[in-house]
């Protein structure tokens, strides 16, 4: 089944750099998520290579016991040497994660094409994404992100390129405009005549980076504009809670969640604010050394040090938070992790 069939709500992981790597996807699909995307991954780095080796065509082994949908499955010896670069690393994914999106983030056409071709071929997601909407300075100083939502035209040539390069299903996460909010109501019709089979919208224009509130009026106007398209809208932006996502999924096709879920994976899950203070101390504690063995497993001792910041997250507003933060920020295997939960 193609993740556009899922059905409604879709509850979709929102990429964050630095935190939406594999071990943490799997927590918030095992706690309810229902699509998953990858961080940020450069269009211009995968093309690089893929032009490198067109003549050398590399197929996807079929191994119903491979874990990895990476160079474990990936005879082509070249490729094997690709996956030593951080660029591979980050659109590594495990099977029990699909359906998956791979976002890609860059500004030519061509790469994008020659990435999104070589992805399908070589990694068989469920998807791609067109990054349109990251804020970071870094990324639009180099006309990447939102800067396609300024430049239309070059977004919709983006668009037509990945298109034809793949038949996976296309999406575009993007944001209400560059500089006002009626804009993705002009450029949401290009996207979709263009080919995207689901637009991602963030609710608040470049300038407002993730300041004030979010704003989905046109979100679910735009929505309501496309009903006799198939084509798919999914609203983000300022949900904290699984209450949250009944409040703002409205007319569209589901929500994605971001920031919302750092310590609180529990937000996809339907039934955790119903659980006494207790039962959710237990899941949580349950989960978080689950995170920390996946972390372990996938990563080895450098995903338990990148897993601190989720633990100080996870017990933010506790009332031993401050001590706990002190006992977290010294733990380098799952033992140590294990260790300061029992004292919880």
């Amino acid at each position: 089944m193609k993740w556009i069939e899922i059905k409604k709500p879709i509850l979709l992981l929102s990429p964050m750099a630095g935190y939406t790597d594999s071990a943490f996807r799997i927590i918030c699909k095992e706690q309810g998520a229902n699509l998953l995307m990858t961080e940020l991954i450069s269009a211009d780095a995968i093309a690089h290579f893929a032009s490198k080796k067109q003549d050398t065509k590399s197929k996807t082994q079929t191994n119903s016991n491979t874990e990895f949908r990476n160079s474990k499955q990936i005879s082509n010896s070249n490729i094997q040497k690709f996956q030593k670069n951080p660029t591979f690393k980050l659109m590594e994914f495990q099977k029990v994660e699909m359906p998956i999106i791979v976002q890609l983030f860059g500004k030519d056409p061509e790469k994008f094409a020659l990435a999104s071709a070589w992805i399908e071929e070589n990694l068989h997601p469920a998807g791609i994404d067109i990054n349109m909407g990251c804020p970071a300075k870094k990324v639009v100083g180099s006309d990447h992100g939102v800067t396609l939502l300024r430049d239309q035209n070059r977004g919709v040539e983006v668009v037509k390129a990945v298109r034809e390069a793949t038949s996976l299903p296309l999406s575009v996460k993007t944001r209400l405009g560059w500089e006002n909010d009626d804009e993705i109501l002009e450029f949401g019709p290009k996207l979709i005549e263009a080919g995207v089979d689901a637009l991602i919208i963030h609710g608040r224009i470049y300038k407002d980076g993730f300041s004030g509130k979010s704003r989905w009026e046109n979100i679910y106007l735009l929505k309501s504009k496309i009903q006799s398209s198939n084509v798919k809208i999914i609203g983000n932006g300022d949900i904290k809670s699984f209450r949250g996502i009944k409040e703002k999924v409205g007319n569209l096709d589901g929500v994605a969640i971001g920031r919302g879920t750092i310590g609180n994976p529990f937000i996809f899950n339907s039934k955790f604010d119903r659980l006494s203070e207790n039962r959710k101390l237990e899941l949580k504690k349950k989960t978080i050394l689950e995170h920390a063995k996946l972390a372990f497993e996938i990563k080895g001792e450098r995903g338990v040090i990148e897993l601190r910041k989720h633990l100080l997250a996870y017990f933010k507003g506790h009332s031993q938070a401050k001590k706990l933060r002190k006992e977290f920020v010294d733990t380098s295997n799952v033992l140590d992790i294990k260790k300061v939960l029992k004292k919880i």
